[in-house]
C-alpha cells in the first residue's frame, strides 16, 4: 500500500487532500499543530505537532514515505506583518 504524508493537513485544503488520498486508498499520516477545523479527519494517522520544532518533524518523518504533501503555513499573517508607517 502507498503511504502519503500530508503536512498541514488540520487546514481546510489539507483536509480534503486527506480525504481524496484515503478514498485513493493510499495510508495517509497527516501533521498539523490543530486539528482539522470542519470535521474529524480521515487520516489512519493524525500527528499534533509544530513543524518549526526539528525534533518533532525527525519523529513525524521516521520513515519513507510514497508522497509527502507541504501544505504547512502560518495562518494569522495579519499579526506577523508591521504596520504600515
Amino acid at each position: 500500500m502507498k503511504t502519503a504524508l500530508v503536512c498541514g493537513a488540520g487546514g481546510f485544503i489539507g483536509g480534503h487532500l486527506v480525504r481524496r488520498l484515503k478514498r485513493d486508498g493510499l495510508w495517509v499520516r497527516a501533521v498539523d499543530r490543530n486539528h482539522h477545523e470542519f470535521a474529524p479527519s480521515e487520516a489512519d494517522e493524525f500527528i499534533l505537532g509544530d513543524l518549526r520544532d526539528g525534533r518533532f518533524c525527525k519523529d513525524a518523518i521516521d520513515r519513507p514515505f510514497d508522497e509527502v504533501y507541504q501544505l504547512a503555513a502560518e495562518m494569522g499573517c495579519r499579526i506577523r506583518i508591521r504596520p504600515p508607517i
